[in-house]
């Protein structure tokens, strides 16, 4: 697991394939696979593996502050690791780290009184929100580091409002917009 963390860590979890991790141990690729079965199962692991940088909640804790502080280390993390925010948008977490950490969110909304289905569907909307926001992030800071100003092709009409985009270039490249909407989300689903 070292080896295709590493590997991770320097090329991406997009680098992470059973030849490149076989080539980092010193073994051929057909030992890689007396451990994983696929290249797929030995992302989801190195994925769930990565989640361990995320401090799982208290289950005694107070929700709105519980839900908002694993949602923002949860952000950071895939901000930070733009390659796992684009896996973890097009595959299902069912590792046991991301398992403990699901369990652990239910049971902290169970306690309080949240119904199962609404639990569930608060879950679901603080990670669809939290990987959303980071791939959104991710592509605006990757496109103002990159091009500088956005230029549209020949032929597309440009709407504008004077300051707008200065005004909004702020929020989409600071947590504070993220914190609001999480915020948002937690106390919506708490407050009924």
């Amino acid at each position: 697991m070292e080896a295709a963390l590493a590997v991770a860590d320097i090329e991406g979890i997009g680098g992470v394939t059973m030849r490149r991790v076989s080539t980092e141990l010193g073994v051929t690729p057909m030992a890689i696979y007396r451990h994983v079965a696929s290249k797929e199962e030995l992302i989801d692991l190195v994925v769930d593996e990565l989640l361990r940088a995320v401090d799982p909640v208290d289950i005694d804790g107070d929700p709105s502050v519980e839900l908002a502080s694993w949602g923002s280390a949860f952000h950071a993390l895939l901000v930070g690791r733009p390659s796992l925010a684009q896996v973890m948008s097009t595959r299902r977490l069912q590792g046991p780290v991301a398992t403990r950490a699901a369990l652990a969110i239910l049971e902290l909304l169970r306690r309080v009184g949240v119904p199962d289905a609404r639990a569930d569907d608060l879950l679901v909307g603080m990670f669809s929100y939290t990987v959303g926001a980071a791939l959104y992030r991710i592509s605006r800071t990757r496109e103002l580091s990159t091009m500088g100003r956005r230029v549209l092709p020949d032929g597309v009409p440009s709407v504008s409002a004077p300051g707008l985009r200065d005004r909004l270039a702020g929020a989409e490249l600071t947590d504070r917009s993220f914190t609001a909407g999480l915020t948002m989300i937690v106390e919506g689903f708490l407050a009924v």
